[in-house]
């Protein structure tokens, strides 16, 4: 092995230190986030046998370790924690909700059992396993053993490195929110794999002995002990099993507007090209159904415009169309994107779509949501060709009922989002996610009061920031439901304060459409995502369940 590095071992066993270095018992220095995805995140450091507060006055053996804060791009930032009487922490810049952090600290020459050694912590915490700075963060020189976790899918695989090697027979030691302790070893290559079919994990530890000897003030010592321990939320797998509807969609589209409607299934436009190639060719104009008794395959209704980051709702058995986006160019020519105002109604009846009042600006990468008798817009920008697009604040609502109805204003939103979901909920309307003009894709929601006539913000959604990239929600039997780019159902608590996660969906969709069929299931079609493309499936599922 390099580095002159004879012999690595890894043990899960805790060593019990002289009373007079540290406590005779299993503490490691911790770091948490907490509230990671709220408003004011806290970097937390604990020295504990857990991720969880201990007597404060142990954090003496970890105060002045060195941190730093390591994001996905760019060099390790050192940051300085504030000790208290009571802690030792950060406040957090939301902005920085993605980064990981990362302490390290030299304790010293200890002796115990007759072995005189040195000892050095690693401590690390980072947001969701999906997220990307798990994979690429660049680590400070002074980061001898290396602990990156990452998930895909049901399953944690862990690299664990010392001085850039593998390490060979690493004991990792997985730590579940029920207090319980699984080892794993790691292989030739350093990497160990853990099944989240049964346990949710939130934290994970590994020891290191170094055979190396040497001296630090005076004091020599046999060998190097390292310790690192890492956190994140709660990692779980719960798969939610999903029926297959006989027919696929016809068209394979991202960015598509579907609705349910008297016991039919439709959907509307959407992009059916290669990612982020846009021409009229390849931007779906035709309205199709599905009888959802079983009845017959897909049906071809009526043509249209050729649109895509378009919306489509229902209100008393007709299908409203709502701006989106038109290609000027065809397939190889330069891109020439338009966003439309364009608002029309279909009746199932008549067969045939008729035009309503334009919208007051045009719009694309939006949402719509219909509350009692009025639709609701929200988010999105407006594309002309080669000037610069304009991210909306403004939002909207149409009164349905009105045979002289124009769109009303609503009261600004306090953020401009594109591609996010919209859905009403409890007398609300929800606007979820979506890509933000500053900053990139959000998990924040923000909340509109109709009777108030106000906005506010709402619970995050779980996960990294792409989850709220997207995203599709509805609500139906009394529970408000988002489908997110990570694959996970999430769910809305009943008292409102957060997103639960009800399990993972066979298939992780983005820029598709989740839709209520009765109060007990759901219909997920279309959309894509980066590992498979576009998914012509159509899948159900009861949430009942």
């Amino acid at each position: 092995m390099k580095n002159g590095f004879p012999h690595l071992l890894t043990v899960g066993l805790t060593v019990a230190l002289c009373a007079s270095a540290v406590p005779a018992f299993a503490h490691f220095p911790w770091l948490t986030v907490e509230d990671r995805y709220g408003a004011e995140p806290k970097l937390q450091c604990y020295f504990a046998e857990s991720a969880a507060p201990d007597d404060p006055k142990l954090l003496k053996y970890v105060e002045g370790a060195d941190v730093w804060q390591l994001s996905a791009r760019g060099e390790p930032k050192a940051v300085e924690l504030d000790k208290s009487e009571e802690e030792l922490s950060r406040t957090v810049d939301p902005g920085n909700a993605e980064s990981l952090f990362f302490l390290a600290h030299d304790l010293g020459v200890m002796t115990r059992h007759g072995s005189t050694f040195r000892l050095k912590y690693t401590a690390l915490t980072g947001p969701d396993l999906k997220g990307w700075a798990w994979k690429s963060a660049k680590f400070p020189e002074a980061a001898g053993l290396i602990v990156r976790p990452e998930r895909d899918g049901g399953e944690i695989t862990v690299q664990v490195t010392f001085q850039g090697e593998p390490v060979v027979g690493a004991e990792v030691h997985f730590n579940s929110l029920l207090g319980d302790e699984i080892k794993r070893e790691t292989n030739e290559k350093g990497l160990v794999a853990f099944k989240l079919d049964e346990n949710e994990i939130e934290s994970l530890r590994v020891k290191l002995v170094e055979q190396k000897s040497g001296e630090v003030g005076g004091d020599s010592f046999d060998e190097v002990r390292h310790y690192a321990t890492v956190t994140f939320p709660p990692a779980s797998h719960k798969p939610l099993a999903t029926k297959v509807l006989p027919h696929d969609i016809p068209e394979h589209v991202t960015s598509f507007g579907a609705a349910v409607a008297d016991g039919k299934l439709y959907f509307y436009g959407g992009h059916t090209g290669g990612a982020h190639d846009y021409y009229r060719e390849g931007q779906s104009h035709t309205l199709w159904s599905l009888d959802l008794s079983g009845k017959g395959s897909w049906q071809r209704l009526v043509d249209g415009p050729h649109l895509q980051g378009n919306a489509l709702v229902t209100h008393d058995g007709k299908l409203y169309r709502i701006g989106g986006f038109t290609a000027k160019n065809s397939e190889g020519e330069e891109q020439d994107l338009w966003s439309q105002s364009s608002f029309a109604a279909f009746d199932p009846a008549s067969n045939k779509w008729t035009e309503l009042p334009a919208l007051p600006e045009p719009r694309s990468s939006f949402d719509a949501a219909v509350l009692g008798d009025h639709i609701y817009v929200i988010g999105g920008w407006g594309m002309s060709g080669d000037a610069d697009s304009k991210w909306h604040r403004t939002a909207w609502k149409f009164d349905l009922t009105d045979a002289d109805g124009e769109w009303t204003a609503l009261p600004d939103a306090p953020f401009a989002r594109r591609a996010l979901s919209v859905a009403a909920f409890d007398g609300n309307i929800y606007a979820i996610g979506g890509m933000q003009e500053e900053g990139g894709p959000t998990t924040e929601t923000a909340i509109y009061d109709t009777a108030s006539k106000s906005w506010s913000a709402g619970p995050r959604l779980n996960g990294t920031s792409m989850t709220g990239f997207g995203s599709s929600a509805f609500s139906t039997g009394g529970r408000l439901y988002v489908s997110v780019y990570d694959g996970t159902l999430q769910r809305l608590s009943e008292d409102g304060s957060r997103w639960e996660v009800v399990g993972d969906l066979p298939t992780a969709r983005f820029f598709h459409r989740m839709l209520p069929l009765d109060d007990d299931t759901l219909v997920f079609l279309g959309g894509a995502n980066m590992g498979v493309g576009k998914f012509e499936k159509v899948e159900t599922l009861d949430v009942a369940k």
